[in-house]
């Protein structure tokens, strides 16, 4: 007997969607052939995978090993069937590029109108993106670290850099670098904005000034760095932010860059792509239209 990668499939459905209709409708299939193929698996695997309640499929716990076992190995067959399938039209390669959010609303999301190929982006961690490029699910992202070695080549892109930023209707009359005890007790009695991902930026940020962690949660932890942004030109605060990212806001003083700190930090940016790829003239296209946008 042999699996079904239908059965697979199946399965990933119920356990996400917790009940055999809901897997039913996911997938376009009748009920009885969840059925069957959850059976079928079950008979396979040679184990219960879920639980059969009245309103819920629960899953065992081998069902939940299963299910971590196998789900990227799933995702990863799913992003192949996608890429090869025929799409409408004229055929069109199709190329996985990974970033942060803000980076692609930058720097490439006005683009897009113009690429002559399909494009499927990714937004995640840099652990997350590398996970995704030599898993062969990304053929380009775009990372502030580099893994060695995997079939995967990290090129220099360019660099940013953490600076302190204000809101335009903030009071920095207080501001002083002078003295690092004024200069801390001061930012550490305004409001800060930040985001959920980037907590560690502002540890990071005074951290490298006075040797030591800030001590307090921001006032206002939001969606992305473009929301900071917007919310720094309405009203007051401070903010640690990439000065590419917010280079358009205070050249408009929108707001106003304040601090590098004492010593300036800097991330280099890397074009991550495996050394071979069916898409390598897709690749450089878009790391050309991303290099102009720097130049």
């Amino acid at each position: 007997m042999q699996a079904n990668l239908e059965w697979f499939r199946t399965f990933r459905a119920i356990y996400e969607t917790g009940t055999m209709s809901g897997a039913a409708k996911q997938l376009y299939v009748s009920q009885p052939g969840i059925g069957l193929h959850l059976n079928a698996l079950e008979v396979y695997t040679g184990f219960p995978l879920f639980e059969r309640t009245p309103r819920k499929m629960i899953p065992t716990e081998r069902g939940k090993l299963l299910y971590q076992q196998m789900l990227n190995s799933l995702l990863c067959l799913e992003d192949i069937e996608t890429r090869f399938q025929r799409k409408s039209g004229t055929d069109r390669a199709t190329v996985s590029v990974g970033m942060c959010v803000e980076t692609f609303q930058q720097v490439l999301e006005r683009h897009i109108p113009n690429l002559n190929f399909n494009l499927i982006m990714q937004f995640g961690s840099n652990d997350q993106l590398e996970q995704s490029l030599e898993s062969g699910s990304a053929d380009l992202i775009l990372t502030t670290s580099k893994s060695a070695g995997n079939g995967c080549i990290y090129t220099p892109y360019t660099v940013e850099r953490l600076v302190l930023v204000a809101g335009r209707n903030t009071d920095i009359s207080g501001f002083q670098i002078q003295d690092k005890v004024k200069l801390n007790d001061w930012m550490k009695a305004q409001l800060w904005y930040s985001t959920a991902a980037d907590m560690g930026v502002l540890n990071l940020f005074w951290e490298n000034s006075f040797g030591e962690r800030p001590g307090f949660v921001p006032n206002y932890i939001v969606p992305n760095k473009f929301s900071i942004i917007r919310c720094l030109s309405e009203g007051n605060g401070l903010a640690v932010l990439p000065d590419f990212l917010c280079k358009e806001a205070m050249d408009s003083n929108r707001i106003r860059k304040i601090w590098e700190g004492y010593k300036p930090i800097e991330n280099t940016l890397y074009f991550g792509k495996r050394k071979q790829s069916l898409f390598m003239d897709e690749i450089e296209q878009i790391e050309k239209m991303l290099i102009d946008e720097f130049q």
